[in-house]
């Protein structure tokens, strides 16, 4: 996809009452960049739900 993300909240403790603003951006980009990567992926762009 062309960028790099950075890892160093992925090790941090998740298990923390309050995350910390660099955990939620971790998982808010790692949410997006699944996203991205499947519709990349797929061959006719579409996304279906079942």
């Amino acid at each position: 996809l062309g960028f790099r993300i950075a890892k160093g909240a992925q090790t941090s403790n998740w298990a923390r009452d309050v995350l910390a603003p660099a955990q939620i951006q971790y998982a808010a980009t790692d949410a997006w960049v699944g996203r991205e990567l499947y519709l990349k992926l797929r061959p006719d762009g579409e996304v279906s739900c079942r």
